[in-house]
């Protein structure tokens, strides 16, 4: 495949993560543990609807600059990797807030959900899938890179 054209798909498989995956686990998945948890406040309620619009506002912007901008242009696909990426930066970045958990470790109405461990310490599925989004738009961009070195070294 060519690079360029796989550049564009590994930033759209970001985009289209970012897109779905949100909504797909924390409203339909967990749903019991979020929105329809009856120990969240209606305000914590809030935070995790805005969480579900970032995340749509966000793939989907990433998704309208790929759609419409050329694979060739490097900031059009910059913007599309961070676009497809920030909801999944935002969410490792809000783990280290105090107070805050990755996990479900006594929630009250999962109970006391414990996360697989890998020699000691704690994987989180959450995590894993933003570490994989993110390194999917990171290659994806640095696809458009290397297409604009190739095309500059190939010049006489």
């Amino acid at each position: 495949m060519h690079r360029a054209k796989l550049a564009k798909w590994l930033l759209v498989i970001a985009a289209i993560s970012t897109l779905t995956i949100p909504i797909g686990v924390d409203a339909v998945l967990l749903a019991k543990g979020h929105m329809n948890n009856p120990a969240w406040l209606p305000h914590a309620k809030l935070h995790c609807a805005m969480s579900f619009f970032a995340a749509i506002s966000l793939g989907g912007a990433a998704l309208a600059i790929l759609r419409v901008r050329p694979t060739s242009d490097r900031f059009s696909m910059g913007l599309a990797a961070f676009l497809g990426s920030a909801f999944w930066i935002g969410l490792i970045a809000a783990g280290f807030w105090p107070g805050t958990s990755y996990g479900f470790l006594n929630d009250p109405v999962l109970g006391n959900v414990q996360e697989p461990e890998l020699g000691g310490i704690p994987i989180y599925p959450n995590v894993v899938l933003a570490v994989i989004t993110i390194a999917i738009a990171i290659v994806g961009y640095g696809l458009t890179g290397q297409q604009k070195s190739i095309e500059r070294s190939s010049r006489p």
